[in-house]
């Protein structure tokens, strides 16, 4: 059982799951009214939007404080270093188009959001003309169609689909900015700063090119071993490497994000990214490397699994999304025909990877080089415009005007002792009659193999096999357990066997999913 609101950034999505046919159309049902037939009262917008409260809701002459509950957790999404850089780098990329808004609300914009525009936007946008409705299941599609005319759809008059999202304008010359990030007063600076690159590419339509683009990140980025991110490893300039590509939008930006740095390396670092590129383009990727990095996006995009959701929810992800930008949504599920036509094409034109490097990254004027240095004083002054700012509110505010907060904040409590106490039983709900009495087996056999004792769980998985190796740990000291955890970060990138490091993280790359070692330590029942 699932359920979830998921908010994009050109999308929202409400997805339930179920197993149990009753259950799941008692989802459906709550989900379709939640969303088509709202209430979406002013106090409902003043708990979870924002709103103006005191400190002390009834004592008028306390600090007055901006409250909400969308406003607090926006304020906790970019806390985080890498939450700023990330929305920066958005905006710098897209500053003309929605992609470069933050789509979970900027803090310093969301008390500019007033009652009516909400209104107004869910009236816009909520329509179920301007819906996509997704089903993944083995329940007949039919019982489906059914139920969402008759909760949805029924006396609903069509209305025109809205305009796609604009593309964004290509820019003639490369963005470099410098922006801030706020860390605690006494800690230290040295080798804080982060670096991004970013260029926009292709179209989400052209999907082999995306498709290429994707295994050019895991080509020059996926592990240590990787051409760029050992260039720039092995640099000095930098601790830590990592790449991004986003393939749910109408354009596609790829860049590297780069951590451990010092403000003055930036340009160092870009000439390392092109001097590396450069050299990559005239010397060719071999057909291995190419071959390793399908493998690794074939052997992912075969795998069920939801990453803790339903599986149907990362099909969404992959097919919905494209439908939204006119892009045939089957492509989206498509795998071993787009990896077996790019596999050909390495063949047939070995300098078509060269080609997409000097296409997007070299020669590509939509780039941006974004520094983030860290500034001990930043969120001190952050806080402090932040109270300026409600000070002079406060300081406008007539007797009146105070007096009306203080009461639709009593009205607000009042609101949330009535919704507390609200009736359940308008909900529908299963008896155990519903539920199937015996539970799911999956047979699991044991065998002896040589020395090795083998559990087997048989089970679907699209012909890929899942295998964990589990040893008893020796005895250990306490003392030593830092350095037991530090060999099982090293175990998987070193060399193996007569392979070197480089040549053994390329042979797990070309061989399998991915291998990982973990501690399970437990503390004794009995001691």
């Amino acid at each position: 059982t699932f359920m979830n609101a998921l908010t994009g950034a050109d999308f929202t999505c409400y997805p339930a799951a179920s197993e149990i046919h009753k259950d799941f159309y008692h989802l459906l049902e709550v989900y379709l009214d939640a969303v088509f037939h709202p209430l979406l009262s002013e106090l409902s917008f003043a708990q979870e939007g924002h709103r103006l409260e005191f400190s002390h809701s009834s004592d008028p002459d306390s600090p007055l404080e901006h409250k909400g509950i969308v406003y607090n957790e926006m304020k906790g999404a970019l806390s985080s270093p890498s939450a700023r850089l990330s929305e920066a780098l958005n905006a710098a990329l897209f500053p003309d188009v929605t992609y470069g808004c933050n789509s979970g609300g900027d803090p310093k914009e969301i008390p500019q959001l007033t009652y009516s525009e909400l209104k107004q936007f869910y009236e816009t946008f909520y329509h179920p003309a301007r819906c996509l409705f997704f089903f993944y299941g083995n329940m007949p599609l039919e019982g489906h169609l059914d139920f969402i005319t008759e909760h949805a759809l029924n006396g609903v008059s069509p209305v025109a689909p809205l305009p796609p999202i604009p593309l964004q304008p290509r820019f003639e010359a490369p963005i470099y900015r410098d922006c801030l990030y706020p860390i605690a007063p006494d800690e230290e600076s040295e080798g804080k700063t982060l670096i991004a690159f970013g260029w926009l590419t292709c179209s989400v339509a052209e999907q082999q090119e995306v498709l290429a683009l994707n295994i050019l990140e895991v080509i020059l980025l996926d592990t240590d071993a990787s051409p760029l991110k050992m260039a720039l490893l092995q640099s000095g300039f930098c601790k830590q490497v990592n790449a991004f590509i986003d393939v749910e939008i109408n354009q596609i930006p790829w860049g590297i994000i780069l951590k451990g740095c010092r403000p003055e390396d930036a340009d160092a670092l870009e000439r390392v990214v092109r001097d590396t590129l450069e050299n990559v383009c005239t010397t060719g990727l071999s057909l291995t490397a190419i071959e390793n990095a399908i493998h690794q996006l074939e052997f992912h995009r075969s795998e069920i699994t939801g990453d803790h959701a339903p599986f149907g929810l990362s099909l969404f992800m992959r097919s919905g999304l494209l439908k939204q930008h006119g892009v045939d949504p089957a492509v989206g599920l498509r795998v071993h025909s787009l990896c077996d036509s790019l596999r050909r094409k390495a063949v047939e034109d070995p300098g078509y990877f060269g080609r997409l490097i000097r296409t997007h990254f070299l020669d590509n004027s939509h780039f941006v080089r974004l520094v983030m240095r860290p500034d001990s004083s930043l969120g001190e002054r952050e806080l402090e415009a932040e109270k300026e700012g409600l000070a002079r509110i406060k300081a406008s505010l007539s007797e009146t005007q105070k007096r009306v907060i203080v009461e639709e904040a009593g009205k607000l409590t009042e609101f949330q002792k009535r919704e507390e106490e609200g009736d359940i039983d308008v909900l529908p709900k299963l008896s155990l009659d519903d539920i199937p009495l015996s539970a799911k087996d999956y047979l699991l056999t044991k065998e002896k193999v040589g020395p090795l004792t083998v559990f087997h769980h048989p089970v679907f998985t699209n012909e890929i096999v899942y295998a964990d190796l589990i040893f008893d740990l020796p005895d250990f000291t306490e003392a030593d357990l830092p350095y037991l955890r530090l060999f099982m970060v090293a175990l998987t990138q070193v060399g193996c066997a007569s392979r070197s490091y480089r040549e053994n993280l390329e042979y797990i790359q070309g061989n399998t999913g991915g291998i990982g070692a973990g501690l399970s330590l437990n503390v004794s029942a009995s001691d």
